[in-house]
C-alpha cells in the first residue's frame, strides 16, 4: 500500500503534536509494509500512483490542499483535529450562519471549512470518539467510513531516567511542555497559580512573540520558582529526563487532543494533571487529575491532588498497553485497508 500524508504548510515551522503524529505514523507504518510519503508542495504528483491521501487537519491551513487533491481524483482520508466546547445543537446553529454568510458575502468560517473537508473525504480518522460525535452531530457530516485513530507515544519514554535533567535543574517540580504564547494553551492561568503556590516549576517550549507571551514573561521574570528552558528537540534525551524528574506534568489548555506531552510524561512515570476538555478522559481515564481551565482554583486543586498521589505506575502501564505509536500504526493500516475495501461502494453512490 502506498499512502501520501499532507497537512498545513507551516507544520515544520510551528512543530508540535501534528508534526509528531505525522512523522511517528510514517515511521511505524513502514513496519507494516505500508509505504508513506510526506507531501512536498514543490513536487508534481500523479495521485493515481497512491492508494490514498491522508490529510491531517481540517481547517484554513489545509483547505486548498485538500480541495485540490480531491479535485484530482485522489481518495482522501481526513483526521479533522476538530474540537469545540459548544454543544452539537449550537454548532449546527453556528454552521448554518457561517454557510449563509459564505453564500451571501463570501465569508468563510472554520466550521464551514472543516465541514467541507470532511464531506470531501471518503474516510474520517478522528482522535477520539468525542471528536467523531462532534463532526457527525455538530457539523452534520454523515455517511462516512469512520475509524478512531488515537495519538500515541514513543516507547523510548518508558526508559527515561531523571538523572540527566536533575543534574542540571533539579527534580520534583511542576512541568509544562508546549508553546509559550498560544492562548489556547492557557499558560498564563498556570503561571498565576504556581506563582502563588511557590512550588518549583519548569517550562519547556518555543516562545512566541505576542502580547499573550509578554504577560506570561512578566510573571516568569519576577518569580524565583519558575525556570524557562527554550524548546528541546523532540528526540532530546534531556526532554525525556525532564518527564522522569518532574513531580507532575500539567497541561491547563482550553482543550487537548489529547496532549502528546501528557502521554510522553505518563509513560516516563510522571503524574499527569490535564484539562478535562478535548477527549482527554478517553485516553487517561482514572489515571490523571482533571482541571477546568477557566478556573484558577480548579487548576490549583487538581495540581495539589496530583502531587498528593503516589507514583504507582498505573498510568505508565495503561499508556504502554494502549497508546504506543505502533498501536496507532496498526489501527491506521486497518483503517486504510477498510477504506480501500469499502471505498468503491461509497464512490458508486455518486455515479
Amino acid at each position: 500500500m502506498r499512502v501520501l500524508f499532507g497537512s498545513f504548510p507551516a507544520i515544520t515551522v510551528l512543530g508540535g503534536g501534528v508534526e509528531t503524529q505525522v512523522r511517528a505514523l510514517q515511521r511505524e507504518l513502514k513496519s507494516t509494509g505500508c509505504v508513506v510519503e510526506l507531501f512536498d508542495p514543490w513536487r508534481r504528483y500523479e495521485f493515481a500512483q497512491y492508494d490514498l491521501f491522508h490529510l491531517f487537519g481540517a481547517d484554513i491551513g489545509t483547505y486548498h490542499l485538500g480541495r485540490a487533491v480531491c479535485a484530482l481524483g485522489a481518495r482522501i482520508a481526513v483526521s479533522p483535529e476538530f474540537y469545540s466546547r459548544h454543544r452539537p445543537w449550537r454548532l449546527r446553529a453556528v454552521l448554518k450562519l457561517g454557510m449563509s454568510l459564505r453564500r451571501r458575502g463570501g465569508f468563510w468560517t472554520e466550521h464551514v471549512i472543516c465541514r467541507e473537508l470532511c464531506e470531501m473525504a471518503e474516510m474520517l480518522l478522528p482522535n477520539t470518539r468525542a471528536e467523531a460525535a462532534l463532526v457527525e452531530h455538530g457539523l452534520g457530516v454523515r455517511g462516512k467510513v469512520v475509524a478512531v485513530l488515537p495519538n500515541g507515544v514513543e516507547e523510548r519514554f518508558a526508559d527515561a531516567t531523571p538523572d540527566e535533567f536533575a543534574s542540571k535543574y533539579g527534580s520534583d517540580f511542576i512541568l509544562y511542555v508546549g508553546h509559550i504564547g498560544w492562548a489556547r494553551k492557557n499558560l498564563l492561568a498556570l503561571l498565576r497559580v504556581v506563582e502563588r503556590m511557590q512550588y518549583p516549576t519548569v517550562l519547556i517550549g518555543h516562545v512566541i512573540d505576542n502580547a499573550y507571551t509578554r504577560k506570561c514573561m512578566e510573571i516568569i521574570r519576577r518569580s524565583r520558582n519558575i525556570t524557562l528552558i527554550p524548546a528541546l528537540e523532540h528526540s532530546s534525551g534531556l526532554l525525556a529526563s525532564a518527564y522522569a524528574a518532574c513531580s507532575v506534568l500539567v497541561l491547563p489548555s482550553q482543550y487537548e487532543t489529547p496532549g502528546l506531552a501528557a502521554l510522553e510524561a505518563g509513560l516516563a512515570g510522571a503524574r499527569v494533571c490535564i484539562t478535562r476538555h478535548g477527549g482527554t478522559t478517553e485516553y487517561f481515564g482514572e489515571y490523571a487529575q482533571y482541571l477546568e481551565p477557566r478556573s484558577l482554583s480548579s487548576i490549583s486543586a487538581a495540581i495539589k491532588r496530583a502531587l498528593a498521589q503516589p507514583k504507582d505506575g498505573r498510568l505508565r502501564e495503561h499508556i504502554a498497553a494502549n497508546y504506543l505509536w505502533r498501536h496507532s500504526a496498526l489501527r491506521a493500516q486497518a483503517a486504510y485497508e477498510r477504506l480501500i475495501r469499502e471505498g468503491e461502494a461509497w464512490r458508486s453512490s455518486f455515479t
